[in-house]
Parts: C-alpha cells; structure tokens; sequence
C-alpha cells in the first residue's frame, strides 16, 4: 500500500532538542520533507505545545508552509503521544493506519503508535541507550540521523 500521510511529534522529530529554546529544524529533516512532499504525502505534526506556541516554531524552524495542519494536545483531548492522537491526527488527513507513518522520538509514542496498527519510525533524539534499543526494537523502522533516511 502508498504512503498516503505521515505525523510527526513536533518536540521530539520535528524540532532539534539540542537547539531548545531556539526552534531549529533537525538535522536533515528539510531534505526528508521534500521527499515525502514529492511523493504526495500529506505531512501533519502533533504537540504538547499550545497552537500559538507550535505555529510559531514552525515559522521560526522554516516548516509552517510544508505540514497540513497541527493537531494539539488541548484541541485533541488527549496526550500528544497516545494512539488516539496519532488516530485523530491520520482522520484530519483522511488516512487510516496502513497508510500512514508515525515519526516518534519517545518510546511510548512509538508503542502507541504500533498498538494502534500503524507503521513506527523511530527517530532518535534524547533517549538514553536503554530506551533507544527499547524504541528500535518496538517500531517499524528506526533513524539515528534523518541522514540515515536520505542514504
């Protein structure tokens, strides 16, 4: 089946943790976005931020224009990495689960994700080596570097 949608969790995929509080794009992540938009793939993010807080990331980061939409935790009423966002978030897209991607940076996301029967990228981020093996061994695929999808 296509690739029809991706989401990714803003804090932890989208945004570099190592640039916090300055909103800077992960290393990479501008070439991965171009690709999946090439191929048609709708782009959504998920956040703990505020709507305000996350457009404006978006805009410092150089992103707002390439995600559809973002969905938060208080429009969504419920936790940025718990299946019924990721759900919400692929519903928005008009998708379902075999059809969609989850690009998560913690392990729970990730467990979530694949709970509720999508495909998991595992992007690592600030995981320690224990919840990293943990995260590569629950998703579909894992990325150390958005390099790594590029190779």
């Amino acid at each position: 089946m296509r690739l029809q949608s991706a989401v990714f969790s803003l804090e932890d995929t989208v945004l570099d943790p190592a640039a916090l509080p300055e909103c800077r794009a992960r290393q990479g992540l501008d070439k991965v976005l171009s690709i999946l938009k090439m191929e048609g793939v709708w782009l959504y993010a998920v956040t703990t931020m505020s709507r305000a807080q996350a457009r404006a990331a978006l805009q410092e980061a150089g992103l707002d224009a390439v995600f559809r939409g973002v969905l938060t935790e208080a429009e969504a009423c419920c936790a940025a990495d718990s299946s019924t966002m990721f759900e919400k978030a692929a519903r928005r897209l008009h998708s379902g689960e075999k059809d969609t991607v989850i690009f998560a940076g913690r392990l729970t996301a990730v467990e979530n994700a694949r709970a509720a029967g999508f495909r998991a990228v595992a992007v690592r981020g600030c995981a320690d080596e224990q919840e990293w093996q943990a995260m590569r061994a629950a998703a579909t695929e894992a990325l150390e570097s958005y390099e790594e999808y590029l190779g």
